[in-house]
């Protein structure tokens, strides 16, 4: 009979494999597959992203199996905000006289995004080697749809080679970010940020060097142990900071692309292009997204109920280039001849608010927030994957105010919510994120034959953790043998 005896404690602890187990490499496989799928789509009343067709026989065995991770504690303000949301468009609905097919896209749009926050709350589990495998995912569907404008590289770089450009390049960032080369990860980013002023991609330049600036180590990470009111206070002042130079960024981002400009970097119709937007009234940000203040008085005109599911008003239309001829951002005050002129919105949260009233908006006003802050806890505790998770956050909130919301949106989005809660409610452990080093202290001495192993005045026995500088203490049962 085989007789079991205790492993040295000097001894190291064997590296665990990339994937744990069969099934952990078959969930990965799923993740990466459903994300994927979002490359193509059928139409049917509206236009399905293959995730979700994926979804309908896949969802009910995975609440079968694993139904508690999708209805975590955490996650119970999505849920609420999102039924409300869905019940303003039914009565927006109902009270407006949508058509039937407007009907069934609305509410097919926001069920299908709480069925796909649900499949990926139930497959990522808050892993991030999960999250990873997602945004290659996301690379693969950008690839796809950069394909569909052949012949038109800028179209091409904007719609879809850029983001799969971005995220692998930020991918192996963060590869040199956990090993604090952050020189290398300032370079990749300011790098990146100039690939996208040579193309004219402007929001981009913004994005990346915001992610940037949020994530150089301003900050040490001690003084954890602090007391909670100096904990409080310097936290306070970190999120300032962290403000600032997020602003600055910004402002950098737009004097670069006016330099560019004005050095003739860009072709003749680019820069026509940005040169009438920066100079009407309201500034470039007004100028690139006109649709702003068309939504805005949207809104007024109907705050509490909306307008309906894909609501047609040849009023807003007329509004939105009376808005541009006033302000000076075209030479014509005569409207586009559309069929069928949605009101104009071009962002997550206004259109929800237009279509589904003040449900829909306050739902998306309480994901801005939720993201905002998961940016700022990134900012703050510089997690490993601090560079990838910085810009795909910051590229989200600039989504949720600035790009309409449908098809392989939703699943995307439903990630990106998924992160921020993941950033906001999990420990920092290496599951997520860089571990948190901690110095071993002077007083502890490491006995002789143990390698391993360091003694402190007590005599308890604690284990150095390598490569990291880190300590643990070992269990009790260990120190008796």
């Amino acid at each position: 009979m085989p007789i079991a005896t205790p492993r040295s404690l000097g001894r190291r602890r064997k590296r665990a494999p990339l994937w744990g187990s069969r099934d952990a490499f078959f969930t990965d496989a799923a993740v990466f597959i459903l994300g994927a799928a979002g490359a193509y789509s059928v139409s049917l009343v509206g236009s399905f992203p293959g995730d979700e067709v994926l979804l309908i026989p896949m969802l009910p065995a995975l609440l079968l199996v694993r139904g508690r991770r999708a209805f975590a504690h955490r996650y119970i303000w999505f849920y609420v905000l999102a039924l409300a949301w869905l019940f303003g468009t039914v009565v927006g609905d109902f009270y407006h006289g949508s058509p039937f097919t407007s009907r069934i896209k609305g509410i097919a749009r926001i069920v299908f995004f709480i069925v796909d926050f649900m499949a990926l709350a139930i497959l990522i589990n808050n892993k991030a080697r999960r999250m990873v495998v997602f945004a290659l995912s996301i690379v693969v569907v950008m690839l796809f749809i950069a394909r569909y404008f052949q012949g038109e590289f800028l179209t091409q770089w904007k719609f879809g080679l850029s983001s799969s450009v971005i995220i692998v390049a930020l991918l192996g960032s963060s590869y040199f970010y956990s090993r604090r080369k952050y020189s290398v990860c300032l370079g990749i980013s300011l790098a990146l940020a100039a690939l996208n002023l040579v193309y004219a991609f402007r929001s981009q330049v913004g994005i990346l060097l915001i992610s940037a600036a949020l994530t150089i180590p301003v900050f040490e990470q001690g003084a954890r142990s602090a007391r909670g009111g100096e904990r409080s206070s310097r936290n306070l002042f970190q999120l300032i900071i962290l403000l600032v130079l997020a602003g600055g960024s910004g402002y950098l981002a737009n004097q670069a692309f006016k330099f560019a400009a004005n050095q003739g970097i860009f072709d003749e119709d680019v820069a026509a292009k940005f040169s009438t937007q920066s100079e009407g009234k309201l500034g470039v940000l007004f100028g690139g997204r006109p649709e702003t203040l068309v939504a805005i008085q949207a809104i007024r005109d109907s705050p509490i109920i909306g307008h309906g599911s894909f609501a047609v008003d040849q009023r807003y239309l007329e509004l939105k280039q009376d808005i541009q001829y006033e302000y000076g951002y075209t030479d014509v005050d005569t409207p586009e001849d559309i069929k069928d002129p949605a009101i104009p919105t071009h962002s997550h949260l206004t259109m929800a608010w237009v279509e589904s009233g003040i449900f829909g908006g306050l739902f998306w006003m309480y994901i801005l927030v939720l993201v905002i802050r998961a940016i700022f806890r990134v900012g703050l505790l510089r997690p490993s994957l601090a560079p990838l998770y910085c810009y795909l956050l910051v590229n989200f909130t600039w989504d949720i105010l600035y790009s309409p919301f449908g098809n392989v949106n939703r699943i995307w989005g439903a990630y990106l919510i998924i992160m921020s809660y993941s950033l906001l409610n999990t420990p920092i452990t290496e599951s997520l994120s860089a571990p948190i080093q901690r110095r071993v202290p002077v007083h502890l001495r490491r006995p002789p034959g143990k390698s391993g192993v360091i003694l402190d005045g007590r005599g308890r026995c604690w284990r150095a953790m390598r490569p990291l500088d880190r300590i643990r203490p070992v269990p009790q049962a260990r120190q008796q043998m």
